[in-house]
């Protein structure tokens, strides 16, 4: 029988938490989310992290994402960049959408693990759809920049027009300097990509 590959990253996801969840007592009626970040918002770190460390363990997205802030800040425990994207993904993989963007962002910034385009467009596709206005920008990035990825301009307009329609901070920008750069031939793929988007889902229509 064949062997099940799991990318490196996914393997310790499910390492720490299971062994979290072995570790972890059960939930308390006062171990709730709102205490954790109520002492988190106050500073008081140490209480933050057992509240939210406990909820982690327990399957809470919400928890595993402020887990991977509290890494990347340095709040409470050692800062820790990869232990970071390791809740990150945890959060991303319940369908957090805030973990999903933390977690493509990091992909594409290389903070954390070695750069990955795939795995960036990945999870800010999955944030996007869900929602997250910020997420689009950066799609469209990835795809105007090239970096390890082809340029694509009518991919880049397609996602920065998904992001000026939800007032995403530099997508106007962004929109106004691509349409004095795209070629006739990208703009009509870019608006043949949006007017699929008129009668369908942006998960169904997005290219």
């Amino acid at each position: 029988m064949s062997g099940i590959f799991l990318p490196t990253w996914r393997v310790a996801v499910i390492v720490i938490v299971v062994s979290l969840q072995l570790a972890a007592p059960r939930l308390a009626a006062g171990d709730t989310y709102e205490s954790g970040i109520a002492a988190l918002d106050a500073g008081r770190y140490d209480e933050a992290l057992f509240h939210i460390s406990l909820l982690a363990a327990n399957d809470d997205p919400r928890a595993q994402y402020t887990m991977g802030v509290m890494y990347r800040q340095g709040l409470g425990v050692a800062q820790d960049d990869r232990e970071a994207l390791l809740w990150y993904l945890a959060a991303a993989e319940a369908g957090h959408m805030l973990g999903q963007y933390a977690a493509g962002l990091a992909f594409d910034r290389g903070i954390g693990a070695d750069r990955d385009v795939g795995n960036a467009l990945h999870y800010l596709r999955e944030a996007a759809l869900q929602g997250h206005a910020a997420a689009p920008v950066q799609i469209g990035a990835i795809h105007y920049l090239g970096t390890d990825i082809d340029v694509d301009h009518a991919r880049a307009y397609f996602w920065w027009q998904i992001a000026a329609d939800r007032n995403a901070p530099g997508a106007a920008q962004n929109m106004f300097r691509l349409k004095q750069e795209i070629s006739d031939q990208d703009l009509a793929r870019a608006t043949t990509y949006l007017t699929s988007c008129q009668t369908k889902t942006l998960r169904q229509c997005v290219p």
